[in-house]
Formats: structure tokens, sequence, C-alpha cells
């Protein structure tokens, strides 16, 4: 079989990365030729027509090219790709499976809250074990959802629940975990409470937290429950803990798939359930207050040129930093320049709060402070410094800290001075970045 020259297939080449410009010329020559015989031929000349009608031609077959190429060929190609991917991956395409990511983290790289929130038209179904991260960094998206017509369903594990002491006992004894859930209700009841005082919305949805007392199969994000564009987040497995981080998978509707698998199992989670009262002045009968404090936009930097304290900036994180739910890694820029990479930086954060005048002595019950940093952290509390210096960006556990007996009714103050150690070989200031991260939760009695 002859072989096709050198010279054609180079021509061929030329004219499919040109279609499109070759097309729009085409068009465009037809219209002159159109317009132009109209002028320059005199109406009784008898080629007048026969130019006319090819070069009305030729502008239509410019249009019809743009029209191939702009959809038709985009069209084409989407159902080669779709064909491609379930030759290549059968398996997962045919289950209606997106993506499957490692752990959590890996997930939150590859999405938002934000981005899935904006694709949900009906209904919002989200089920976890404290979903602290949904109250804190997307309670003013649920609201706005909420108002906007959406429902919104919420499905948190009960604090009352005995499962939370068994995953306290996996957490060495601290009662972080059920601090979470407290702390995550009362969050969820101020965003109802925002949603009920808010006039001038005619078509609202309806905000609904569930509670449950048992092992969770798993936690999801539900959007569009059944709808053809239903989709479901779900990490894969029972919360016992945080030793071994669960796997994620995005599943969309599709026929045959195990859309409807992740679905059902989160229908039974709701219907084992019971509703929650957010009305309820004590949520959780203890005669107990909870307050959280995060790293965001609440923590501040020393600016050493204005000699003030500004608002700390989200930095950028290095790719195997943890994280602390629902708080974020701040520094003084989003991040640092190659001479502070290569010199080293040292820098003064601070978090200021306010207790209530009835809060002293042994009235606060718990106060525990989790914090990560890189490279290494040294705490002051209303001017009393913390001896042992603080670190572990990509430790496995963040540091907790027991500040109970450091805080006053009225006015505390959190100073955090951050150190990174100079690395004068780099090239790039992503090789030495820095930061701070950490949440502080605070229980007190009444």
């Amino acid at each position: 079989m002859a072989q096709p020259s050198a010279g054609g297939l180079s021509l061929k080449i030329w004219v499919r990365d040109r279609i499109l410009f070759l097309a729009v010329v085409i068009f465009f020559v037809g219209g002159a030729a159109y317009i132009g015989a109209g002028k320059f031929l005199d109406p009784q000349n008898e080629w007048l027509h026969p130019i006319k009608e090819f070069a009305l031609l030729m502008s239509l077959v410019g249009v019809v090219s743009l029209g191939y190429e702009l959809f038709l060929r985009e069209m084409t190609f989407r159902e080669y790709k779709d064909a491609l991917e379930e030759i290549v991956n059968p398996d997962a395409v045919r289950l209606g499976i997106e993506g499957i990511y490692k752990n959590r983290s890996e997930l939150g790289q590859s999405m938002s809250f934000e981005s899935l929130f904006k694709k949900v038209d009906k209904e919002l179904f989200i089920g976890g074990s404290s979903l602290l991260s949904i109250a804190t960094s997307s309670a003013e998206l649920l609201k706005k959802k909420v108002l906007s017509g959406i429902n919104v369903r919420l499905l948190i594990m009960d604090p009352s629940s005995y499962v939370v002491e068994i995953i306290t006992r996996q957490g060495k004894g601290k009662a972080t975990f059920l601090n979470e859930i407290r702390t995550s209700l009362m969050l969820l009841q101020s965003v109802a409470n925002e949603i009920d005082s808010e006039s001038g919305y005619g078509s609202r949805g309806k905000l609904t937290v569930h509670t449950y007392d048992f092992i969770p199969s798993h936690s999801f994000i539900c959007l569009d429950e059944g709808s053809v564009k239903g989709k479901i987040v779900a990490d894969i497995g029972p919360y016992l803990g945080r030793t071994t981080p669960r796997p994620s998978m995005v599943v969309v509707n599709k026929k045959d798939g195990i859309y409807d698998y992740w679905r059902n199992m989160g229908e039974l989670m709701w219907q084992e359930s019971k509703p929650f009262n957010l009305t309820s002045e004590d949520l959780f009968g203890t005669q107990t207050k909870t307050f959280m404090f995060a790293s965001g936009k609440d923590t501040e930097y020393y600016d050493k040129v204005t000699d003030s304290w500004q608002q700390a900036s989200i930095c950028k994180m290095d790719g195997n930093w943890r994280s602390i739910k629902g708080s974020q890694w701040v520094w003084i820029r989003e991040s640092v320049t190659l001479e502070e990479a290569k010199t080293g930086t040292k820098n003064r954060f601070r978090l200021k709060l306010n207790l209530p005048s009835d809060c002293r002595g042994e009235c606060i019950v718990r106060a525990d402070l989790f914090l990560r940093s890189d490279y290494a952290c040294h705490i002051t509390i209303n001017d009393v410094g913390l001896s042992q210096e603080y670190g572990g960006a990509s430790y496995p556990e963040p540091f907790i800290i027991d500040v109970e007996k450091y805080f006053k009714s009225g006015e505390n103050t959190i100073y955090f001075e951050l150190l990174s150690f100079a690395k004068p070989e780099v090239s790039d200031p992503e090789d030495n970045l820095t930061g701070l991260i950490y949440r502080l939760h605070l229980e007190y009695r009444e």
C-alpha cells in the first residue's frame, strides 16, 4: 500500500490547524464577491447572477464549516472521549464514579464546598460525624442556599451517644471530638437564627438538623438527591477517629451504577436519626457554654513597618502540611519571598477574645488549643509564656495544649511567635514556606 507523502501530510495538518480561519475567510470572500458583483457589474450582464449565486454558495460553505468546527466536531470529540474512557477504565465509568481520592485532603485540593454547593438546585443533604468544617467555613454558604429556596438537611452524631466516648478514647482521652460536635451544633443554631431573622425573601428553603447515636457507615455530601444531575461525595468506611485516613469517592447518578447504593445508605441513616431542636436555649442540657476560635480572618499579625496589628492572610500550604478541621493556615502574606525563604523569618500573631464577666476560676470546664506550625511556634497567653516549643506541620496529629488555667473573664490575648529557619541554598520560595494554624475550644459553666 502506498504511503502518503510527507508533503501531503504536512498540507493536511496545516489545513486542520487553520480550518476555522479558512472558514471565516471563505465566508467573507463570498460575502464580498456577492456585494461587489452588484456594484461593479452591469445589471444586464449575463455573468451577474451566476457570480452572485456562486458567492452566496461560498458564504454558506463558510457558515457550515464554522458550525461544524464549533459545534459538531466538539460534540464528536466528547463522544469519542466518553467512549475512550469506557475502554480505558470501563468499570469506573459504568458505575458512575467520577473520581477516587486517597484522603479528605486530596479531595479538598480537587474541589471545594463552594464549587460543590453552586451546582445544587433543590436540596443539599450532608451527613458526617461533627460537620465542623461545614459549620465553620461554609456557614454563610448554607445560609445563602436556604434563603434562595434550597432545602438543607444535616446529619450529625448525637453528642450524648456512647460512640462519642469510643472515639474519644481513640483520641487519647481528650474530649475534643465532643467539643467539635457541640461547637458545630451551636454554630448551626446561630445560622438558623440568622435565617429566621432575615426578611425580604419570598420562597426560602428549610434547614433541618438530625442527630444519630450509632457508628456512621460513611460521611457524605448529596446534591439534588435522585435527580438526573444528582451527585454524591462520600468518604468510604466508618468514622472511628483520626488514626486512619479514609478514601473519598465522587459518584454521579448513572443507570446501573452505585449512586443508588450511597443514596440508600444516607437515607437509612436519616431514618434512624432524630430531629435536633435548634431553638432550645440549653442545647445539650449541660448548663455549659462552648466557644470556638479558629485561625483565619480573626487572626492578626504585627506589621513592623507600620507598628500596628493587621489582619493575617490565608497562606499557601506545602503539599505535605496537614490541616485542622474548621481552621485555615495563616501568615503575614499568601506566601514568602525568595529572600525570606533564604534568610528565614520571625513574626508575631495574636488572637483576641472576650469571655463573659461571670467566666472565671473554676467555671472554665475545658480549654484545648489545637496547633500546627512551620517551623516553630512559641505561645504566650495573657503575659504567661508556655515553656514548650510547638510545630509539626506534617505530624499525623496536631499539638493539643491544655490552656484552661491561663484564661480570665473579660479580654484575653493569645500571642503566637512563629519562626521559620533560614535555607540559604533554596532557589524557589516554595522550598521554604511557613505558616500557622490553630483552633481553640473553650467550655465554661454558667
